[in-house]
């Protein structure tokens, strides 16, 4: 993907796909297969694998694609990444902080290795006092830290993307079906006894398996009850509106990406 990108927007530059199993081994020849290209693409799988050869070459510039994938600075293709040789280093990313803000740090040893202290400082310094404690004060030094460094962009800034639409939401409120409601109050009632009955973990567990079985109950019938029965808009009035939004706004000519749980 990416190759096909650089053709596309920058055709000027000469690529080079290091992938696939008849890829270079020899340093030498790698080493000259490099020279002969502006950019060397490959994926984070082969960082961890050719990490010997990878890492012999001084480069003038590493930049990681969905950089969250070295958040966690234990694994080997982290370490891998960190071995990198480079004066230049980029991480692009949509989501720099996915689980912690340790892996805010797992990036920023890899852009700017030892700016943040070490792993064991930064969770003491930041980590614990923010993420924890909601601390306003480290909170805002740990912003003043990090922000020289990153550039960010985000859809409502016109001046990225002039011609987006604002986004409507438009919420859309449906009624059980008459079988729908029966399920449902059957449920109810009989998790009710079980509850009675149950403590511990196994409340919990009985408590998020209901609220798993209550949401396809709302969905469908069918999606509950498992029994190849018929997936008809007639038997839920949430599907029933859906297949009218598809008709409402295909009939216009638009396109519709639908997203469901299940």
């Amino acid at each position: 993907n990416w190759q096909r990108e650089v053709e596309r927007f920058a055709p000027q530059l000469s690529t080079h796909l290091h992938h696939g199993p008849a890829r270079e081994q020899d340093k030498r020849a790698f080493t000259a297969q490099a020279e002969q290209v502006a950019l060397v693409i490959t994926s984070y799988a082969l960082a961890r694998k050719d990490a010997a050869l990878l890492s012999s070459l001084d480069w003038h510039r590493v930049v990681l694609d969905e950089a969250q994938n070295i958040k966690n600075p234990k694994a080997a293709q982290t370490k891998a990444v960190y071995k990198l040789q480079a004066p230049h280093r980029l991480a692009l990313t949509g989501t720099p902080v996915e689980n912690r803000l340790g892996d805010l740090w797992s990036l920023f040893e890899f852009l700017q290795p030892g700016y943040l202290g070490t792993r064991a400082r930064f969770r003491k310094t930041f980590e614990l006092p923010v993420q924890r404690d909601k601390d306003p004060a480290q909170t805002q030094t740990l912003k003043q830290l990090v922000q020289p460094f990153i550039l960010r962009r985000v859809k409502t800034d016109k001046a990225i993307i002039s011609d987006l639409p604002d986004k409507l939401e438009a919420p859309q409120y449906c009624q059980l079906s008459r079988e729908q409601g029966a399920l449902y109050e059957t449920l109810v009632r009989d998790v009710e006894q079980q509850l009675e009955q149950a403590e511990g973990a196994e409340r919990s567990g009985l408590m998020l398996s209901t609220l798993m079985k209550l949401k396809q109950i709302c969905n469908h019938p069918a999606q509950f009850l498992h029994d190849g029965s018929p997936f008809t808009p007639e038997r839920s009035h949430k599907l029933q509106r859906l297949q009218e939004m598809l008709e409402e706004t295909m009939s216009e000519g638009d396109s519709v990406l639908v997203f469901t749980q299940f």
